[in-house]
């Protein structure tokens, strides 16, 4: 049997590509809808289109860049890249927003023409199902990477297919008898759905490029120590991840036990990591600081014969996001 993991690109920029052609596809379809049609509403959604094709190239760029080992000059990689080119797309998508607003308040369009309606639906209803398609797939890729770019592109494509639909609903009005001005609307509620994806897309991205932590990701963090969870790694805490576009870096201070040698201690280590890169499915790198224990560990080591203990065991310490995250040891 074929594996199916074969069918799909193997890279990021595999799923742009393919984007980007897409892309230049439906653009076609609904300039033909528009300059068949008229209207606001397709106006809206070819301007859209267009948008997608500069976003995807965008994106291809970003990607091929983040991807760039790391140098002198960027000893933690180009991942950030990442987020800054998905950050310029929004910015670009809430500019060509506003612009394309005025041209609506101005009437500077074609207006709607009814008689059109048929084949202008064949034109738009084939740009939508081409456009669902390439979303779904780039979100799947997105998943497959842990890239904003793709997520960025899947948002923008599934938003693009939801003001489409909102389209052919004002266009189906006007073809019923409804007056024009219904067309006015939806092409002014389009730029409104364009404007809050941009702004979704920009407070994500924005989060990631000033590392706002994430969650999401310290609790699967916690999760995986939970699930491994090893005697003599007595505690963890004061964790900080940063994300560097589908990377991670990791940061934390782990207490073994006082008495153990360098060596022993760094294979504890080893394992540790070994285990939390196949929890989280990603590219990971860590900067741990060895702690070695204290009598108020004693409490809550679990470490069976230890000739060194100095207060019995009382209770099992549970790694959760919270005690992660503080600067302290003990129970939290």
């Amino acid at each position: 049997m074929t594996n199916s993991r074969h069918i799909w690109p193997n890279t990021p920029e595999g799923y742009l590509r393919i984007a980007i052609g897409g892309a230049f596809v439906v653009f076609f379809f609904k300039v033909y809808a528009y300059f068949t049609g008229g209207g606001a509403g397709l106006l809206s959604d070819s301007t859209e289109s267009l948008l997608n094709i500069l976003t995807a190239l965008m994106g291809l760029y970003g990607v091929l860049w983040a991807q760039r080992p790391r140098d002198v000059d960027h000893p933690y990689g180009h991942g950030k890249v990442d987020s800054l080119i998905s950050g310029i797309q929004a910015l670009l998508v809430a500019s060509a927003a506003g612009a394309l607003a005025y041209v609506i308040f101005q009437g500077k369009y074609r207006p709607v023409i009814p008689e059109a309606f048929i084949e202008t639906l064949g034109y738009e209803g084939s740009a939508i199902a081409l456009n669902g398609a390439i979303a779904l797939l780039l979100r799947k890729g997105s998943k497959r990477f842990h890239s904003q770019i793709l997520r960025a592109e899947s948002w923008h494509l599934l938003s693009d297919v939801a003001t489409s639909l909102i389209v052919l609903v004002g266009l189906t009005a006007v073809w019923a008898g409804l007056p024009s001005i219904v067309d006015k609307g939806i092409g002014l509620l389009m730029v409104v759905f364009i404007g809050y994806g941009a702004f979704q897309i920009l407070r994500e991205t924005g989060a990631a490029l000033i590392d706002t932590q994430d969650p999401r990701l310290l609790h699967r963090l916690a999760e995986a120590i939970e699930k491994n969870h090893r005697p003599e790694w007595i505690d963890i805490h004061n964790v900080r991840i940063q994300r560097y576009g589908h990377a991670l870096h990791i940061d934390g201070h782990i207490t073994f036990p006082w008495y153990w040698s360098l060596r022993e201690a760094h294979e504890a280590l080893k394992e540790l990591e070994t285990f939390l890169r196949q929890e989280l499915h990603r590219p990971v790198e860590f900067f741990w600081h060895m702690d070695p224990c204290e009598p108020v560990c004693c409490s809550y080591c679990e470490l069976q014969g230890c000739m060194h203990r100095q207060q019995p065991f009382r209770e099992k310490l549970h790694f959760t996001p919270g005690s992660l995250f503080v600067n302290t040891k003990g129970m939290r």
